[in-house]
């Protein structure tokens, strides 16, 4: 199921974010994608923007945390292969 795909990712994501160095705005769209994602329960999210804080989040992050980027890539990716 995807939902379990992510939040597998989405902790391990958590863990690296929690081991690197990452400034307040990283650190609130990490808030602001966890929360979208807990509250997940379909093919599509509450709200519909949570495919649009991932891909913020890894506009942040994607020149000095490349392997924080590769596990945001691959929550965006499952999310897109599962509709949203």
């Amino acid at each position: 199921m995807p939902k379990q795909h992510i939040e597998g990712l989405l902790t391990r994501l958590h863990e690296k974010f929690a081991d690197s160095e990452t400034s307040p705005e990283q650190e609130a769209l990490m808030e602001q994608l966890q929360s979208q994602l807990a509250s997940w329960e379909g093919p599509s999210p509450p709200d519909g923007s949570v495919v649009t804080t991932a891909e913020m989040l890894l506009e942040e992050l994607n020149e000095r945390h490349p392997h924080l980027s590769s596990v945001l890539r691959e929550i965006i990716n499952t999310l897109s292969a599962s509709g949203i």
